[in-house]
């Protein structure tokens, strides 16, 4: 998609949620934006920090701090 047709597909896009009457509907719709343009992130790490984690993760499973396949099969069957 070239940069003209980008901008078309936009203001379609604008159009439709303009004529959107449910403030429910737009809600949802600026929740979506924001998940997608990564406003309100629920995690950011730099490489450092994803090292830590990485570590610290290595030495809980090595520890043996883990749920087994078959654990979290059960888990998710479970849920259904």
């Amino acid at each position: 998609m070239n940069t003209l047709e980008l901008e078309a597909y936009k203001a379609e896009l604008a159009r439709e949620v303009l004529s959107i009457d449910n403030k429910e509907v737009l809600d949802d719709i600026k929740e979506i934006i924001l998940k997608g343009t990564g406003h309100n992130a629920p995690c950011r790490m730099n490489f450092s920090e994803v090292k830590q984690h990485l570590q610290a993760s290595e030495k809980r499973f090595d520890a043996g701090e883990y749920i087994s396949e078959e654990q979290m099969e059960e888990l998710f069957n479970s849920l259904r």
